[in-house]
C-alpha cells in the first residue's frame, strides 16, 4: 500500500505515540541537556506545520517544518522502525522541502545527532550538508548541524522541443489512482510525451518547478479557457499546489480576455467535485462519453 503524507495534529492518537516513541529514543541516545526535540504542546503552535505519513491509515512516520525568519526548521523526523524500508522518511522530506520552497524560505536547516546515522544518511541523500551552529544551538559534540538551500518554486511555460518525459511521468503518477475507479478510463492511458508536446505548441502547456510539482494544459475554446491535465505530485498534496494552478489559469483567461476557465472531472471522482467547489468552480453541465447512456463527466466553470 502507498504511504501518504498529509498535514495532521501532533495530538491525533497515532502521531503522539509515535512522538512520544521517537522521543523515547533520542533520551536513549543523548543526554537531557543534548536533546532538542520539541514537545507536542510546542508543535501544536501557529508557526509549526506538522505532518504525518499514512499506510492503510496508520501513522508510520512524523515530520514537522518551523517556520522561523529567513529559514525553516526541519524537526520531528521519525518512522517507527517496524514500517522503515518502505520510503516514508523520504516522502515526508520531500514534503517539508516543497513546503519551503513554497513559502519563499532560501534553506532549510536541521539539528541532530551523530549518532542518528540511518537520519545523517537520508538528510545527505536528499540535499543537505553540514553546516555551524544556528539560533541558539551550542557548538557541541552531540550535535551536527545541517542545510539544504531551496530553489524557488516558479510556473514556467514549456515550449514543445523540451523533454516531456518527466511531465508525462507526473501525470501517469498523479492519475495512476483512477484505474478501475472512473468509466471509460482515462484519455491519459493513450497519451504519451510526443502528445504533450504537440499541446506545447498548439496550447500552452505549464508546469511548476522545481520537479516538476504540478502541471496543466490550457485551451482556448471559444469564450473559455478550458484548463486538462491538472496533476500534483503527491507528496505534495494539501500544500495548496492545485490552488495556486488553478489562480495561474485564472489570470491567463483574464489576459486573453475570456469570460472563464473551465474543466472536467468524473462523475465518479467525488472528492475532485468538492475540490473544485472550494476553489470558485459551479457545475454547468453534465455529459455522457460516447456509447454510454448515462453521464460520465461532468462540466466545472468559474468566472475570472
Amino acid at each position: 500500500m502507498a504511504v501518504s503524507v498529509r498535514p495532521d495534529s501532533p495530538r491525533d492518537p497515532g502521531a503522539t505515540a509515535l512522538l512520544q516513541a521517537s522521543h523515547a529514543y533520542l533520551q536513549s541516545l543523548y543526554d537531557p541537556e543534548d536533546n532538542h526535540f520539541l514537545s507536542i504542546d510546542a508543535l501544536c503552535a501557529p508557526d509549526i506545520l506538522f505532518f504525518t505519513a499514512r499506510q492503510d491509515g496508520r501513522v508510520i512516520g512524523t515530520a514537522a517544518l518551523a517556520l522561523r525568519a529567513g529559514y525553516g526548521e526541519v524537526k520531528s523526523m521519525f518512522v517507527d522502525p517496524a514500517a522503515r524500508g518502505q520510503g516514508a522518511a523520504g516522502v515526508l522530506l520531500a514534503r517539508l522541502i516543497g513546503e519551503g520552497a513554497l513559502r519563499g524560505l532560501p534553506v532549510l536547516k536541521l539539528e541532530t545527532g551523530p549518532l542518528n546515522t540511518e537520519a545523517l544518511a537520508l538528510y545527505a541523500r536528499h540535499g543537505f550538508s553540514v553546516c555551524g551552529p544556528f539560533a541558539d544551538y551550542a557548538d557541541v559534540p552531540a550535535s551536527v548541524f545541517m542545510e539544504r538551500p531551496l530553489d524557488p518554486v516558479t510556473l514556467r511555460r514549456m515550449a514543445p522541443d523540451e523533454e516531456m518525459a518527466p511531465v508525462h511521468t507526473l501525470l501517469t503518477d498523479a492519475f495512476g489512482y483512477m484505474e478501475g475507479v472512473i468509466d471509460p478510463p482515462s484519455s491519459l492511458t493513450r497519451m504519451t510525451p510526443a502528445d504533450l508536446a504537440s499541446d506545447a505548441a498548439q496550447n500552452e502547456l505549464w508546469v511548476l518547478e522545481p520537479g516538476p510539482a504540478a502541471c496543466m494544459i490550457l485551451t482556448v475554446k471559444g469564450d473559455t479557457l478550458y484548463l486538462g491535465k491538472l496533476a500534483v505530485d503527491g507528496r505534495l498534496r494539501g500544500a495548496g499546489l492545485a490552488r495556486r494552478m488553478i489562480g495561474h489559469a485564472v489570470a491567463r483567461a483574464r489576459a486573453l480576455g475570456l469570460a472563464h476557465v473551465t474543466l472536467q472531472t468524473r462523475v465518479e471522482l467525488t472528492g475532485n467535485q468538492a475540490t473544485f467547489q472550494r476553489l470558485g468552480f459551479r457545475e454547468v453541465e453534465r455529459t455522457a462519453h460516447p456509447g454510454y447512456d448515462r453521464p460520465t463527466s461532468i462540466t466545472y466553470r468559474r468566472a475570472v
